[in-house]
């Protein structure tokens, strides 16, 4: 079997994050079948193959371009693939040929992100039905479909209408880098006090603007400062002026982007994770602060239910009282009971498997080889 996989998202936040892990665990699990893997200029040389069965291949193409609906289905015929694996919606509309897509959550379908939120809303409403279209069409025309939680499976059946067999869930897991670094690392102190440590973009559905006013009300009781983690050319410069509206300028840190070892000693040193979304496909920092043994405080979001039950401490992220009144039960909670808390959810870790996941996509490209 011949399998080809669209890596030219590898360094972007969250597929990124998936590409690296999935081709590390396939590389382990599949030393028969061959692969090409296909990467922009820029990440070349952050991956190598580690088997003969394992081929990169340069293919420079921006996504979401003419060029890509053009160039890249030539490159994919050309190369005699049987599955090729989409990690994201963008595939190209005339590929023929039997793929394999993964959604990892549908918030572009509820929330404006990114750069298409600046633009004037002529120009914008033509690239959202532009997106709208090429995902439907991606969807339907998709052999199966990975979804990484239960919540955006359902999502996906209900918003567009997918037949549920050819819906299959696998979970994201820990970044096996990561998880290396906590294991081989001494943690370094970045701040001197201890502080709320928050990870991640500050895109719309990440709800900060209720985070920073529940940070207010919290300073009633403790001066505790907030850490955010994470950048954007937009959002997070709008953050940093709200922030700096609600008198809060000297309370909120904007750490900019974290690597594994900034991470590592982000977590190791606050009082706990806050996660305040209206919306996720998993929400890896969670595990990442268990790992670390911090306790995550997160919304009351269908899929925190999924991942957690009842096991984490949980906020209405539409009330910045709720929000503040639990970050400050964390804050005045004893040792003990913190430890118990973040005792009690790291059980739920071990589920969440590369390996697991692997398998499952892997006999995904076999059905799909085998079935006419």
């Amino acid at each position: 079997m011949r399998i080809g996989i669209d890596a030219r998202l590898y360094t972007q936040t969250g597929v990124g994050r998936y590409l690296k892990n999935i081709l590390r665990a396939l590389q382990k699990l599949d030393v028969s079948d061959e692969y090409i893997v296909y990467f922009r200029k820029k990440d070349w040389d952050l991956f190598q193959p580690v088997s003969r069965h394992w081929h990169k291949k340069l293919l420079d193409i921006s996504w979401h371009t003419i060029t890509e609906q053009i160039v890249v289905p030539y490159v994919l015929l050309r190369d005699h693939l049987d599955v090729v694996h989409f990690p994201y919606f963008n595939v190209p509309i005339s590929y023929p040929k039997k793929y394999l897509l993964t959604i990892h959550d549908l918030i572009l379908d509820h929330f404006d992100t990114g750069r298409a939120s600046t633009l004037p809303k002529p120009l914008y409403r033509i690239k959202r039905l532009g997106y709208s279209f090429a995902t439907k069409l991606a969807v339907r025309r998709a052999s199966a479909i990975t979804v990484i939680s239960n919540t955006t499976k359902a999502e996906v059946y209900d918003h567009y209408h997918v037949p549920s067999e050819k819906l299959f869930v696998t979970y994201d897991a820990l970044d096996t880098h990561f998880q290396k670094t906590v294991d081989t690392e001494t943690p370094v102190r970045l701040f001197p006090n201890k502080y709320i440590l928050y990870v991640g973009n500050a895109y719309p559905h990440k709800n900060l603007e209720r985070l920073l006013q529940a940070l207010k009300i919290v300073r009633k009781h403790s001066l505790i400062k907030l850490v955010c983690a994470g950048s954007d050319f937009y959002f997070y410069p709008r953050l940093e002026r709200y922030a700096k509206s609600l008198g809060l300028g000297d309370a909120v840190i904007f750490f900019g982007n974290a690597n594994d070892h900034d991470l590592f000693n982000l977590y190791s040193f606050c009082s706990f994770l806050v996660f305040p979304s209206l919306m996720e496909g998993f929400g890896l920092p969670n595990l990442e602060a268990l790992y670390c043994n911090i306790l995550p405080v997160i919304s009351d979001i269908p899929v925190f239910r999924e991942i957690w039950g009842e096991k984490l401490p949980m906020f209405n992220p539409y009330s910045s009282t709720d929000i503040a009144g639990k970050m400050v039960e964390i804050l005045k909670m004893s040792p003990a009971k913190y430890k118990q808390l973040v005792s009690r959810a790291k059980k739920n870790l071990p589920f969440y498997d590369w390996e697991k996941t692997a398998k499952i996509t892997r006999s995904l490209y076999e059905t799909m080889y085998t079935t006419q």
